[in-house]
């Protein structure tokens, strides 16, 4: 029986015609999940051993008096993890980006401390496609560069998931810029 876990996605909202020219790049390139979630940022998980509700109390204690923020996601790139055959397609953010690491290592303080990930942390991104063809990635992303990527977004809120398999749940969305 698969394991139940818990994870944190910033879905940034997009304009129209940004939302839909990501979603057509992950359906060419992602199509297993690209209508399974929108496009986001993994800022926690996949963490398990939590319930539900522990999980979303710790996640909004840590949002508290977060305000929302704009991204600009600037840079494409082909990235590969070590030990892993596929390579992913990514885009970066430059503006926002210091903003989305701060928002994670908040995340990861206090009780989720001990969930953070070892090593050093995935650069935050969105991911628009998979591929086993290393050179067919990088042709892509040097395709999406030389057009000049620029796609603002805003980051108003935290999605708190569950997963268990291949099923994935929304369980709360956090809007930041509450207070106390």
């Amino acid at each position: 029986m698969p394991t139940e876990t818990h994870l944190a996605l910033l879905c940034p909202e997009f304009a129209l015609a940004d939302y839909e020219q990501i979603q057509l790049w992950r359906r060419e390139h992602d199509a297993e999940r690209a209508d399974q979630l929108l496009p986001h940022f993994t800022l926690v998980g996949p963490v398990s051993g939590w319930s539900p509700g522990e999980f979303a109390r710790e996640v909004e204690a840590r949002l508290l008096g977060v305000r929302p923020f704009e991204i600009v996601l600037d840079r494409a790139v082909s990235h590969r993890d070590d030990g892993r055959s596929e390579v992913m397609d990514w885009l970066l953010p430059g503006p926002g980006h210091e903003a989305l690491a701060a928002l994670q290592d908040r995340l990861y303080s206090g009780t989720l401390a001990a969930e953070r990930p070892a090593g050093p942390a995935q650069a935050p991104h969105i991911t628009i496609g998979r591929d086993s063809d290393a050179a067919a990635s990088q042709a892509r992303m040097r395709e999406l560069n030389e057009a000049e990527l620029s796609i603002c977004c805003l980051a108003s809120a935290v999605q708190i998931m569950r997963r268990k398999g291949e099923r994935v749940k929304l369980v709360e969305r956090v809007p930041l810029g509450r207070e106390r």
